[in-house]
C-alpha cells in the first residue's frame, strides 16, 4: 500500500512541475484558465471546475486496500484520487481489505492447527499469510476445525452396538465417526446388538461345584455362562463329579469316630471325607468310638469345688478332658479333700469389725469369702473403735464452724473422713477461731456523722464480712460532722441570686449524693448580674425619648431584668425621636416599595 501511494504522489508532482514550466502570461499553459484551478482549458479535463483539471487512469478498489481490479478507467480528478478507486490493479479479493496479492506454493491452514489440508495452492493473501503455512504441517483431516487434525479407521457397525467389523472409513480422531460406524472393531455378531466382543474365560467348572480347571478360550456372549470363569476358585481335582473337588490327606477311620490310624494317603474328597477314612490321625483307642484323642492335663480336682491342685498326667479322651481334670489352674486349692475350703487366706484379725485389721498375720484356709472377724490389711489405729481406722492428715482448724480456717497442721486417727473441725486445705484465715461471727479482717473508718462513709486513720477490725456502723467501708468523707455532706463534687455554673439564671464558674464543693444551689453542672441562661435577682439577661437598647416605643442611636448593651426601663426600646429605626407620631421615613418607604416592585 505505501509503495502504491508514493508512486501515486511522485506523478501528481510530475503533473505539477510541468505546468509550472508551461505558462503564458497570465499563468495559464497555452491558453486561458477558466475555472482558476492553474491548468489551461485547452488540457484541463474540467475546464469549468477547479475541482478537477487532471486525467489519470484508475481501477475500481470496493475494499479500500490500495489495490484495484477489473478494466482499467480514465478518471478526471484534482489533487488526490476519489473514494473507491486505485491507481494499482491486480487485487486477488477486493472485498476483503486484508488481501490483494497472490502467493504461490502456500499450505492452507484455515483452522490455524498448525496441520495443513492438501497442497501447495496459490494463496490470495495480504501482508501476512494468515489461512496458510508456507511449510507443510502435519495433514490435517478437517481445516475448518481446530480441534481435529490425525485421522482414524471407523468400522461398519450394522447393528449399532458400538462395535464395529468388515468395511471401514476414516475420518478425524476425537470426533464422533460417520452414522452406522463404530471406533471399535471386532464385533463377534454383526447383526446382533446384544452381542459385540467375544468374552474370554481362563476357568471352567463343568460340574458346578464351585472349584475350577484351567481351560481358556472365548465366547461370543454378553456375559459368560455358568462354569466359565476369568479367575481361579481352588483347584478342582474331579471336574465331572460335584461332591468332590479338593485333594486331601486322609487316614483309615475303623471305628468310625472322626480320628484314623496308620499311614496318610491323599484322595480327592469333598465336604467330608469318604465313609472309612478321616481327616485327623493318631487315633488313640482304634477300636472305641468312644475315645479317640490323647490329652495331657496339668491340674485336678478331686474334690469338685472349681479349685485345682497341680498334678501331670495323660488320658485317652473323646476330645475333652474329663470332669476333675484340668490343663489350666483354677485357684490353688489348700484342701483338695474338703469342697467347702479352698482359698488361702492371709489376714490380721479384725477385732472391732470395722473392716480394719490389726496385730499378727494369720494364715487360713475358708472358702470363697474372707473369714469373718479378719481383715487383708492391719493398720487399724484404733483397734478396739470401730468409727476410727486409718490416720489422716490435717493442715488446717475450724473450731467455731463458720467455715473460716487457721492454719494448724497434724494427723488423727478417724473414720472415712476428718471431723468437720478438720480440714486439708484453707479457706481464708480466720481471725478469730473461737466466735462464729468473727473471721474477716477488714480496714474501717470511723463515720461519726452516720452518713455511711467515714474518715481519719484506718482500722482493722475482725468481722463477719461486712463493715457496720458507727464504721465505714470508705474514708473519704470530705464533712466528717455533716451527716448530709460527704463527697466532693464538681460544679460549672453558679447562682447566688437565686433568679434561676446561671453564670460560668468552676470549681469543686462538698456535697452529698446530688449538687445543691446555687452550684449546677448545666447552664439555665446567662446572668449579667448573679449579686441581684431582678437583673438576669443582657440586651441591646436604644434611647426612647418620645416614648413612643422605638428608639434611635446610639445604642447600648444593657443588663435587664424582666422589663425594659423607661426611655428604652429594643427598637432603633425611629427617624424623630422628639415625635411620638414619626417613626418611619415615607420617602424611605417608598424608596423601599420602588425597589421591591416588579
Amino acid at each position: 500500500m505505501g509503495t502504491m501511494r508514493s508512486t501515486w504522489l511522485a506523478l501528481v508532482l510530475a503533473v505539477v512541475g510541468l505546468q509550472a514550466g508551461c505558462t503564458d502570461g497570465d499563468g495559464t499553459r497555452d491558453g486561458g484558465d477558466s475555472d482558476g484551478d492553474g491548468t489551461a482549458d485547452s488540457v484541463d479535463c474540467a475546464a469549468h471546475s477547479a475541482e478537477r483539471w487532471r486525467n489519470l487512469d484508475g481501477f475500481r478498489d470496493d475494499d479500500g486496500d490500495g489495490v484495484g481490479t477489473g478494466p482499467v478507467t480514465p478518471l478526471c480528478i484534482g489533487g488526490a484520487l476519489p473514494q473507491g478507486w486505485a491507481l494499482k490493479a491486480g487485487d486477488c479479493d477486493d472485498v476483503d481489505s486484508t488481501r490483494w496479492r497472490r502467493v504461490e506454493g502456500l499450505h492452507p491452514d484455515l483452522d490455524g492447527d498448525g496441520a495443513t489440508a492438501q497442497g501447495p495452492v496459490t494463496g490470495c493473501v495480504g501482508n501476512s499469510v494468515d489461512g496458510y503455512q508456507e511449510q507443510p504441517g502435519a495433514p490435517d483431516c478437517d481445516d475448518t476445525d481446530a480441534r481435529y487434525q490425525q485421522s482414524t479407521t471407523g468400522w461398519l457397525d450394522s447393528d449399532g452396538d458400538g462395535v464395529g467389523s468388515g468395511q471401514s472409513v476414516s475420518y478425524c480422531l476425537g470426533a464422533r465417526p460417520p452414522p452406522g460406524y463404530a471406533a471399535r472393531e471386532g464385533d463377534c455378531a454383526p447383526d446382533d446388538f446384544q452381542r459385540a466382543e467375544p468374552l474370554p474365560y481362563s476357568h471352567r467348572d463343568a460340574d458346578l461345584d464351585g472349584a475350577t480347571v484351567r481351560e481358556q478360550g472365548t465366547l461370543c456372549v454378553v456375559r459368560l455362562p455358568l462354569g466359565y470363569h476369568t479367575l481361579e476358585s481352588g483347584l478342582d481335582c474331579d471336574d465331572a463329579d460335584r461332591m468332590r473337588w479338593v485333594m486331601r490327606s486322609v487316614y483309615v477311620d475303623t471305628d468310625g469316630d472322626g480320628f484314623g490310624v496308620g499311614a496318610v494317603t491323599s484322595r480327592c474328597s469333598g465336604a467330608m471325607p469318604d465313609p472309612g477314612y478321616a481327616w485327623e490321625g493318631e487315633d488313640c483307642a482304634p477300636e472305641d468310638r468312644t475315645s479317640w484323642q490323647w490329652r495331657s492335663y496339668e491340674h485336678r480336682d478331686r474334690d469338685g469345688d472349681g479349685a485345682t491342685v497341680p498334678e501331670r498326667g495323660v488320658l485317652c479322651t473323646a476330645g475333652a478332658l474329663p470332669q476333675g481334670y484340668h490343663a489350666w489352674p483354677s485357684g490353688q486349692d489348700c484342701d483338695d479333700g474338703n469342697r467347702d475350703v479352698a482359698v488361702s487366706w492371709s489376714v490380721y484379725p479384725d477385732t472391732d469389725g470395722d473392716g480394719v485389721g490389726s496385730g499378727a498375720q494369720e494364715t487360713l484356709c475358708a472358702g470363697h469369702q474372707r473369714p469373718q472377724g479378719y481383715s487383708h490389711v492391719d493398720t487399724d489405729c484404733a483397734a478396739t473403735d470401730a468409727t476410727a481406722w486409718q490416720t489422716l492428715a490435717f493442715s488446717h482448724r475450724d473450731v467455731d464452724g463458720d467455715g473460716f480456717t487457721v492454719s494448724q497442721a497434724g494427723t488423727l486417727c478417724s473414720g472415712a473422713a476428718l471431723p468437720s473441725d478438720y480440714k486439708t486445705s484453707a479457706n481464708g484465715d480466720d481471725c478469730n477461731d473461737a466466735v462464729p461471727t468473727e473471721h474477716t479482717r477488714l480496714q474501717a473508718w470511723a463515720d461519726m456523722d452516720a452518713d455511711g462513709v467515714g474518715s481519719g486513720e484506718a482500722t482493722t477490725l475482725c468481722t463477719d464480712g461486712t463493715v457496720r456502723a458507727p464504721w465505714s467501708a470508705t474514708g473519704t468523707d470530705c464533712e466528717p460532722e455533716d451527716g448530709t455532706r460527704w463527697t466532693t463534687r464538681s460544679y460549672f455554673h453558679v447562682d447566688r441570686d437565686t433568679d434561676g439564671h446561671t453564670t460560668p464558674e468552676r470549681g469543686t464543693v462538698c456535697t452529698g449524693s446530688t449538687l445543691l444551689a446555687p452550684y449546677f453542672t448545666q447552664a439555665a441562661g446567662n446572668d449579667c448580674d448573679d449579686t441581684q435577682a431582678t437583673l438576669f439577661r443582657w440586651a441591646v437598647l436604644y434611647p426612647d425619648a418620645d416614648g413612643d416605643g422605638v428608639g434611635t442611636a446610639p445604642r447600648a448593651v444593657s443588663c435587664l431584668g424582666q422589663d425594659v426601663p423607661t426611655g428604652l426600646s429594643f427598637k432603633g429605626y425611629d427617624v424623630n425621636d422628639a415625635d411620638a407620631a414619626v417613626q418611619e421615613d415615607e420617602e424611605d418607604d417608598l424608596l423601599v416599595e420602588l425597589i421591591l416592585s416588579p
